[in-house]
């Protein structure tokens, strides 16, 4: 029986996760790599990333060539969401993952590019819905060639699925196969073990695919390939890492030829470890995967971007039209201008609000002084702080007065419904470590439940992690210091 668990339950660690589940802590601490949320995650990005930018081009005979394509300005986003089973014996977990990964290329030749990508983890365990737990980042840079093979340096674990998939030389045609090695890397706490794989293509024609909200009709590919693996005679065995894996993968792909560039993707995948106790451990995925290709925006773009915002916060001033997208035609106009835009600085750096010029509306003078609110530009986005006088002291329930507050925060954020929305929480040093991680969680959980209850937003892409007083924004040697770090902050992901 698979045990469910309520969405409000967040486990941040190995023993909480026990507990949610009511399994023995004896059991991990016996098998602390079976359930390892560090195990299980890399496991599941064995298969994050492996469809950066590809084109075909239709010959005059009907057959098509394809080859990976990358500009050094665009910026390729992978958004996948997991359902996940584990079993051990009789003990299971069912979790939902969501994965975000972001390509840029730093630097193109003719035959390859040098690729810097971000990895940010996201789980909620049961089949449930419910907010999504921010886990983990993970950066890397490799070296990817034209015809699919990876290059990863021994530093970086990601991504685990490498030279996948490789292209033929020749060109192909409807109902084609070919195959071409690749490689599987699972890194285990104690040891990383590399399996060598040989997947098999199929080139299916254009085909249509949907996925919630998005769709569309282009190229498709299918794919399937055995897993083996048994550690080489005369290696030592290893506690708590399998001496044999095995299992298969099935999938589809979706290529735009037009732009040359992946659209969706559907797999599944199984996986049995045997270890030298004689425990085995089934692991299944069933990935579901969307791609968003954009220019990169650097940091006059955030600056100008985070100006229209405030400005909208402070005078209910829309610069951005209702039906405009970040990453639509990789540009959107800004108060009548590009990103790229100059900055007339009208917002200063610490958040204070300028008095409302004299030809503002007067129903839209009511916000004077310093707004509960401050925006700033991050290395990852526009950043929204909510000042803690939003909550009573001790508690992580909103004040009425806070959700005028959350309510102008939903209405530009909903402006960029395909954007990541991470709501963090945070205190200053004064208590015991413990309670500040809970009360810092549930303030941003708080704000959470406000958006996707209140406002609709959509809750797959939005997360929240509580940081206690890891991440301060100042010293804690003040009270006004320590004021200024209890804070509930929004990042409106832009890279």
């Amino acid at each position: 029986m698979v045990i469910q668990v309520k969405p409000k339950i967040n486990p941040s660690s190995i023993a909480k996760t026990a507990s949610f589940f009511s399994f023995s802590s004896q059991f991990f601490k016996k098998y602390p790599d079976l359930f390892n949320v560090k195990t299980i995650r890399r496991l599941v990005f064995c298969f994050v990333i492996f469809l950066p930018f590809v084109t075909s081009t239709a010959k005059e005979t009907g057959k098509t060539t394809f080859q990976w394509k990358w500009k050094e300005n665009q910026v390729l986003e992978l958004n996948e969401y997991h359902d996940v089973f584990f079993r051990v014996g009789t003990k299971t977990v069912e979790r939902e993952d969501k994965n975000r990964v972001v390509m840029k290329p730093k630097k193109c030749s003719s035959d390859s590019c040098l690729v810097n990508a971000f990895f940010d983890t996201y789980i909620r365990y049961g089949k449930t819905s419910g907010p999504f737990w921010k886990d983990k980042e993970f950066l890397s840079d490799f070296t990817l060639f034209r015809n699919g093979k990876y290059e990863v340096p021994n530093e970086f674990i990601m991504p685990n699925l490498r030279s996948f998939p490789s292209f033929p030389d020749t060109p192909v045609s409807v109902s084609d196969i070919w195959k071409l090695p690749a490689e599987e890397s699972f890194d285990f706490s104690a040891e990383r073990i590399r399996v060598k794989v040989l997947p098999e293509y199929t080139f299916q024609g254009i085909h249509p695919w949907s996925e919630g909200n998005y769709k569309g009709n282009c190229e498709k590919i299918t794919y399937t390939y055995p897993i083996f693996y048994t550690k080489p005679e005369g290696e030592k065995m290893v506690p708590n890492v399998p001496y044999k894996i095995f299992g298969f993968a099935s999938g589809t792909v979706f290529f735009n030829a037009s732009r040359g560039v992946p659209e969706f993707k559907e797999v599944k995948l199984s996986y049995t470890f045997i270890y030298p106790n004689g425990t085995v451990q089934e692991a299944n995925f069933h990935i579901k995967g969307i791609y968003f290709l954009r220019n990169q925006v650097n940091a006059k773009d955030k600056e100008t971007i985070r100006e229209d915002i405030l400005e909208d916060l402070i005078v209910g001033y829309s610069g951005v039209p209702n039906n405009a997208k970040l990453g639509d035609h990789n540009r959107v106009p800004t108060n009548g201008k590009e990103p790229n835009g100059e900055n007339i600085g009208r917002i200063t750096d610490t958040g204070e609000v300028p008095t409302p010029d004299k030809n503002t509306a007067p129903e839209n003078q009511d916000v004077q002084g310093k707004l509960p609110i401050t925006v700033r530009t991050s290395e990852d986005g526009i950043v929204f702080s909510l000042d803690s006088i939003l909550f009573d002291f001790n508690d992580s329930k909103l004040k009425p007065d806070a959700e005028t507050a959350v309510a102008k925060i939903a209405e530009i954020l909903k402006k960029y419904p395909d954007r990541e929305i991470r709501v963090s929480g945070h205190t200053d040093n004064i208590g015991k470590k413990e309670y500040n991680q809970k009360l810092s969680e549930d303030r941003a959980k708080s704000v959470l439940h406000s958006l996707v209850d209140n406002y609709k937003m959509d809750e797959k892409h939005i997360s929240f992690k509580g940081y206690a007083d890891d991440v301060p924004m100042v010293p804690n040697d003040t009270e006004e210091n320590r004021h200024k770090n209890r804070r509930v902050e929004i990042t409106l992901v832009l890279d």
